[in-house]
This record gives C-alpha cells, structure tokens and sequence, in this order.
C-alpha cells in the first residue's frame, strides 16, 4: 500500500478509453466511455453512442458535478452524490473525481479500507461503495464498482498518463 499511496500523490492525471456496463434498478446498460482525470478535483466523463457520437458529458470539480446530455439538449448541474445515483455512477463520499482515481486503480484516500497485492489494488471500499479489481494492476484493467444490487463494470481499453 505504500507503494500505491506513493503512486497516488505523484498521480499525474490519465485518460481512459473504456468499455461500461452498468446495472441499475434492474436494467442493464452497455457503452464506450472516455474518462479524463486531471486531479483529485477535476474529471471528466464522455458517454458515447453505438455510432461513435457523444450522447454525453458528465464534467467533476470537487463534490459538483454539471451534465450535459447531447441527446436530448438538457443540462443540470448539482451534488454529484444527487446528480449521479441514477447513471450508476455511485461516489461513496468521494468526489467523482477521487473515485474516477479509483477506478483507475489509484488509492485517492487513506482512510479509505483497501486490500492490495504487489501487483495493485484487488478491493476498496469508500462508503457503501465497494470496487474490486479482476487481476490488481496499475493502471487497472477491470474494475467492478458494487452499490447495494446496482453494478457497474469497467473494461479499460486504453489507459494514457496525462503530461
């Protein structure tokens, strides 16, 4: 853990190109999703159509969050913790930008409950919120983020360190 900690504070930001699947309230979801987290601060979600177009964009400073949603021309803006319960996109008291460390395999807090291995984190827990990584690595490969009977599972297709 000391090395991944240690990872974390020099985390330089990163991109990821990546397959989601999310079940919420019963109904499964599948699309390709780029996530951007500059810092522990700031993130960016892009959701993209089965066509390659954005359907839309979930941008993170802090604990608020703004979504814009192409299709339909509509835009809110509020807590993240309110804003993305039903995108299944669950903080567990992080900011979504903490947590989009997370799903990158990167510890974002301390007191957070973690089991590692030399290869990366295999679980974590932030609230009612727990992630488990299929084959720990650093940056993660898979990443499912359990909430409750809600799911999402993350493929990472491409994962760049930002400069």
């Amino acid at each position: 853990m000391t090395a991944l900690y240690a990872r974390a504070d020099a985390f330089p930001g990163a991109r990821s190109i990546m397959s989601v699947r999310t079940t919420t309230g019963g109904q499964t979801r599948s699309f390709k999703a780029q996530l951007v987290v500059e810092n522990r601060q700031r993130m960016e979600l892009i959701v993209y159509t089965p066509v390659g177009t954005t359907a839309a964009t979930i941008h993170g400073q802090g604990d608020r969050v703004t979504i814009s949603d192409n299709l339909t021309g509509s835009m809110l803006e509020g807590s993240a913790s309110d804003m993305l319960r039903q995108y299944g996109f669950f903080t567990g008291g992080l900011t979504p930008a903490e947590m989009g460390m997370l799903l990158l395999g990167y510890p974002p807090r301390r007191e957070l409950v973690y089991q590692a291995t030399a290869a990366g984190l295999a679980r974590a827990e932030a609230g009612d919120v727990v992630v488990t990584f299929n084959r720990p690595s650093l940056p993660a490969q898979h990443a499912l983020v359990a909430h409750g009977a809600d799911t999402v599972e993350i493929e990472h297709l491409e994962v760049a360190a930002m400069q």
